[in-house]
C-alpha cells in the first residue's frame, strides 16, 4: 500500500524539484534514473509525466537551461571562446554544441555575438520561458476503462532515443520486413515505450515497433527480435484521429493517471493500432494507448 501511495505522488512539486536540480547541475552527467530520485521517485516512467507537466523531456529541458547559460556568457564575456563556453555548460565537445545551438536557435554561437544587445536579449529571454503546453483539439477518451491483456508473443525492431522522433522511421523501417513474417500468425499491430535502463541520456528512452504473433516464432527472421509480453492490468484510452497525435495524448493520459492517483507498472506503454492508414481516414484512425497499472 505504502508503494502505491509513493508511486502515485507525481504531481508538480516532484516535476518542480527536478527541474531545480537540473539548473544546479547543468555541467554534470546526467541520467534519468538519478534525475528521478533527486525529484523523489524512482518511477519507470518519470520521463513521461515529467513530459506531460512541463512539454519537453528531462534530457530536452536539460539541452535549453545549458544554452540559456552559454547565451548569458557568449553575451557578457566577448573574449571567452565558444569551447570554453561549451565545456563550462557540459559539452564534451563544442562540435556537439554547435550542432545543438544550431538546432535549437538556427545560428551559430558567432551569429548570436554579432546580433546587438536588443536581440541577443530577447533570443534569451525566448529560450527561458517555458515551454508551453499546446492544446491540440484531439479525439481521445476522457475516461480510461481497466482492462487485461494476456501473454503475447511480439516481433519487433527496436531504436532508442526521444519516442515522438523515433517512431515514425521506425515504422517505415518495419513495412518493407513485414514480408519475412507468416501473415496469418500476425493478431495485431503493436508499438512500445519503454526504458532501458542500461543506457544513459535520451538513449534511455526505447521504443520498439511490431507485431503480435498467434504463437511463438520457431525461426525469427533477420532483423528482427521477439520477446514476451507478459500478461497484466492496463489503463486503455482509445485515440481516434491522426497518429501525430499519439505524442501529445500519452502527455495527457499520464497527467489524467497521476491526477487520479493510479499507480503504475514498470513496463513499456503499448500502442494498438486498430485499423489499416492504407485505406483508413486519418480521422477515423483508432489507435488503443495502453498504460500499465496495478
Amino acid at each position: 500500500m505504502a508503494k502505491k501511495a509513493h508511486q502515485s505522488q507525481f504531481h508538480r512539486s516532484q516535476v518542480g524539484r527536478a527541474q531545480r536540480y537540473i539548473r544546479i547541475h547543468l555541467t554534470e552527467k546526467m541520467s534519468l534514473s538519478r534525475i528521478a530520485r533527486e525529484a523523489g521517485s524512482s518511477s519507470y516512467h518519470f520521463a513521461r509525466l515529467f513530459q506531460a507537466y512541463v512539454g519537453e523531456t528531462p534530457f530536452e529541458f536539460l539541452r535549453r537551461m545549458r544554452l540559456v547559460t552559454a547565451l548569458r556568457m557568449l553575451q557578457e564575456d566577448s573574449e571567452a571562446s565558444v569551447t570554453e563556453i561549451a565545456l563550462s555548460v557540459g559539452y564534451e565537445t563544442s562540435a556537439a554544441f554547435n550542432k545543438s545551438f544550431h538546432k535549437i536557435l538556427e545560428m551559430t554561437p558567432s551569429n548570436f555575438r554579432n546580433l546587438g544587445k536588443e536581440p541577443q536579449d530577447n533570443v534569451i529571454y525566448d529560450l527561458s520561458r517555458p515551454r508551453l503546453l499546446k492544446e491540440v483539439a484531439m479525439n481521445l477518451s476522457p475516461e480510461f476503462e481497466t482492462v487485461n491483456r494476456p501473454l503475447t508473443h511480439y516481433v519487433f525492431i527496436e531504436k532508442h532515443g526521444p519516442f515522438a522522433e523515433v517512431a515514425p522511421p521506425l515504422w517505415n523501417d518495419l513495412m518493407p520486413l513485414l514480408g519475412k513474417l507468416d501473415r496469418q500468425q500476425v493478431r495485431e499491430y503493436l508499438g512500445l515505450s519503454g526504458i532501458d535502463k542500461s543506457k544513459a541520456g535520451e538513449d534511455t528512452m526505447i521504443y520498439q515497433a511490431g507485431v503480435a504473433l498467434g504463437q511463438e516464432p520457431k525461426k525469427l527472421p533477420d532483423g528482427f527480435h521477439h520477446r514476451a509480453i507478459k500478461a497484466g492490468k492496463y489503463a486503455r484510452f482509445l485515440l481516434t484521429g491522426p497518429y501525430v497525435h499519439i505524442w501529445m495524448a500519452f502527455n495527457r493520459i499520464f497527467k489524467t493517471l497521476s491526477e487520479k492517483h493510479v499507480a503504475v507498472r514498470p513496463e513499456f506503454c503499448i500502442e494498438n493500432y486498430l485499423n489499416d492508414p492504407r485505406v483508413t481516414p486519418e480521422d477515423q484512425l483508432q489507435t488503443e494507448l495502453l498504460v500499465p497499472i496495478t
